[in-house]
């Protein structure tokens, strides 16, 4: 559904009365309401979990010889929010703390080859070491920000047989800002339900070594 579809869906099962609306522009009192409280589900639910797959992303980023810190934007990664693997030649590089990588004297080691391993810094700047010591090219999986519907035709980042779980989190605001404690607790037991079929089609599923059974 598009966010004017959504906003139409809601106002008709919240029984509010009259027709529309007939835009998201521009609206006047509770149809304004409707809008906004459409728009924050949408990205309430987008932030509820940093792993959602319909928010991950693979690219391909270079790094420059000499040149041992990076930002998202030296990387070339649109709307990154958090990188999670990268890859050289198919050869994944280990990730460590940024406690772990100061103390092993990473940041200021003068080696200098193809990279190992990599860091994120406390402001989000990537480390790597050692040290390029020519250009590489990354391949990169990381996960985008969620990005806020605006118009009419702006589809929600979240798969479209799964649109009814913004609808009924917009619905339990509108009913708590009507202190309606019926609508509401019919919107969060079906936004409860609705939320855990996204979450089972859209989060990694949690897998357990032999091992962790046979000591558990």
């Amino acid at each position: 559904m598009t966010f004017l579809e959504l906003c139409n869906r809601v106002r008709q099962e919240s029984g509010i009365s009259g027709s529309g609306p007939i835009t998201v522009v521009n609206q006047q009192a509770i149809l304004a309401k409707v809008v906004g409280w459409v728009r924050q589900a949408d990205l309430d639910i987008q932030r509820l979990q940093p792993d959602w797959s319909f928010l991950w992303r693979m690219g391909s980023a270079n790094l420059q010889a000499d040149v041992r810190q990076y930002s998202t934007l030296d990387l070339g990664l649109v709307n990154a929010n958090r990188i999670t693997r990268i890859f050289i030649d198919g050869q994944p590089l280990t990730e460590l703390s940024w406690d772990v990588f100061r103390n092993r004297g990473f940041l200021t080691a003068a080696d200098k080859q193809r990279p190992t391993v990599y860091t994120f810094r406390p402001d989000g700047v990537m480390q790597v070491f050692p040290v390029p010591d020519a250009a590489y090219t990354l391949d990169v999986e990381y996960s985008v920000l969620p990005v806020q519907m605006v118009d009419d035709t702006d589809v929600s980042a979240i798969p479209e047989r799964f649109h009814d779980v913004i609808m009924h989190k917009a619905l339990m605001y509108y009913a708590s800002h009507e202190e309606d404690g019926s609508l509401l607790q019919v919107a969060t037991m079906r936004y409860d339900n609705a939320l855990a079929e996204l979450a089972s089609a859209c989060l990694p599923r949690m897998s357990f070594s032999r091992g962790a059974f046979l000591n558990g």
